[in-house]
């Protein structure tokens, strides 16, 4: 409950510095254009949902970090890449005392349309297409194709800054060699993201 707590005061300043800064001044520097190189950061709570063959399992939640960088073809179109490593509850980023680690490893094609305004607030819609894989030690790396989507909303702060506020769904797939059916996790999202454009 203090959890909760913390993430409503955090995303309440949050929506308020949105509402503030979106009054201010167009840039010189436009965000969401052609040639434009975006470079950001997200962090989120995240709700995991295990499948094992089909069963949906019991929901468990982490805090997250994933980089991002992405290239605007045209106006508004960018293709991005997204790469994380997101560590489980009961694993650990390093060896353990009493056995070995477990490793969560994502890669992510992202393109993206990022719709023009008239503020500085870029409201955007994501795909996101890759591959996820799970170790454990000396066992069988899990693996498979995974994808979802993201949407929500970029804000350029001020010249070359941004704040981005977003939901995600990803179904990522860690399946052993020669399974029939999906096994993983249903992955739902809501993070905010600072990051830098050039």
């Amino acid at each position: 409950m203090l959890l909760i707590k913390k993430i409503f005061v955090i995303f309440t300043v949050i929506l308020f510095s949105v509402i503030y800064c979106s009054k201010l001044e167009a840039q010189d520097k436009k965000f969401a254009v052609k040639g434009t190189t975006e470079l950001a950061g997200s962090i989120s709570y995240s709700s995991f949902t295990s499948v094992s063959n089909g069963t949906t399992g019991d929901a468990i939640s982490i805090f997250s970090f994933a980089p991002q960088v992405g290239y605007f073809i045209s106006d508004g179109l960018e293709l991005g890449l997204s790469t994380g490593v997101s560590l489980l509850p009961g694993f650990s980023s390093v060896s353990p005392e009493d056995g070995d680690n477990t490793t969560v490893i994502q890669f992510f094609a992202s393109p993206s349309y990022n719709f023009q305004t008239k503020s500085n607030i870029y409201p955007f819609l994501e795909a996101q297409i890759g591959y996820s894989s799970i170790s454990s030690g000396g066992s069988e790396t899990l693996s498979g194709f995974s994808y979802g989507a993201r949407g929500g909303m970029k804000l350029a702060a001020v010249e070359h800054f941004l704040l981005t506020f977003s939901v995600q769904y990803l179904l990522l797939t860690f399946n052993p060699e020669g399974a029939d059916e999906r096994s993983g996790f249903n992955y739902l999202s809501v993070g905010i993201g600072v990051g830098g454009y050039f």
